[in-house]
């Protein structure tokens, strides 16, 4: 009785192991975290190992769920989710081209999974190969035409190309499927802005910060936008919006230097171009800014 009992009798599983599965499932990682670490002490188990570096992972500790991403995958090379984990960790500590790497690893086996492609796309974005991003974020859109993500970071390849015209489409596309994203608003009328469309890029800021008003980059983009129809008073109040969010913006005080100087109070210009050096902002890193006026741009 004993031998049968021992050939059929499984190790009950871990109750740590089961309530942490249960928290992570449920988004508590704070609680699941320690739960993992317990049943971590009963051995190396891959269930184990993989939900202690998806917990550090949620909650930003990459480095260390890189760690525990490594132990999975020196038991488990061909483990999808890990090989992604592992991608994600070290795309958010900014090593990219590591990041590709792992992505790359993930494609082989689970060729189907068009956010594979997405993410390969933005870390290529990121390490300036733009046109390398839009053969992989194409691919993504073959397997997934509606997928808004693959479309949003499309837009942003294009966009740094200077591609602004397809770029606009694939944001607009964007606005179609995925309406409540974030910054998708900001990003196409940044966009129509540099194609000269200042009524349609204004329109899309103003509604951007309806429903955002603190968001930074669409406060200094809608000053940018103003400032390059000549539209100085109000740029200098979105700059000055801005700088009520972000005291330590240098770029702001330049730009709202730059109007003042426009405008003729070479004092007050003056004042904000130091507060620029002061937050380590220079004339060498301001942009080219492009002024339309009747049809005619001029530096």
């Amino acid at each position: 009785m004993g031998l049968l009992y021992g050939w059929f009798w499984k190790k009950p599983k871990d109750v740590n192991l089961e309530q942490a599965e249960a928290l992570l499932a449920r988004g508590n990682y704070r609680r699941a975290l320690p739960l993992f670490q317990r049943a971590l002490e009963d051995g190396d188990e891959v269930p184990v190992l993989y939900g202690i570096a998806r917990c550090l992972e949620h909650l930003d500790q990459y480095e260390q769920a890189g760690k525990y991403y490594q132990r999975v995958l020196a038991s488990d090379p061909r483990n999808t989710d890990a090989l992604a984990g592992m991608a994600t960790s070290l795309e958010k500590v900014g090593n990219y081209r590591e990041a590709v790497r792992f992505y790359e690893k993930a494609i082989l086996h689970d060729p189907h999974d068009p956010g594979i492609r997405v993410r390969i796309g933005r870390c290529l974005i990121a390490l300036g190969a733009y046109g390398k991003a839009l053969q992989y974020l194409d691919d993504a859109l073959v397997l997934n035409t509606i997928f808004a993500d693959a479309w949003m970071a499309k837009g942003d390849a294009l966009y740094r190309l200077k591609r602004y015209e397809e770029a606009a489409l694939s944001y607009r596309k964007v606005l179609e499927l995925d309406p409540r994203n974030p910054g998708i608003r900001t990003s196409f009328a940044v966009c129509l802005s540099r194609l000269g469309q200042f009524d349609q890029a204004l329109a899309m800021f103003d509604r951007a910060l309806t429903l955002n008003a603190r968001d930074a980059r669409a406060w200094f983009e809608k000053g940018i936008c103003l400032a390059s129809w000549r539209r100085c008073k109000e740029a200098i109040d979105a700059f000055d919006q801005l700088l009520a969010l972000d005291p330590g913006c240098g770029m702001a005080y330049y730009e709202k230097g730059y109007c003042l100087e426009v405008l003729g109070d070479e004092e007050q210009a003056a004042a904000c171009f130091r507060q620029a050096r002061l937050k380590g902002y220079g004339a060498f890193r301001t942009r080219v800014r492009y002024h339309f006026i009747d049809g005619y741009s001029f530096y």
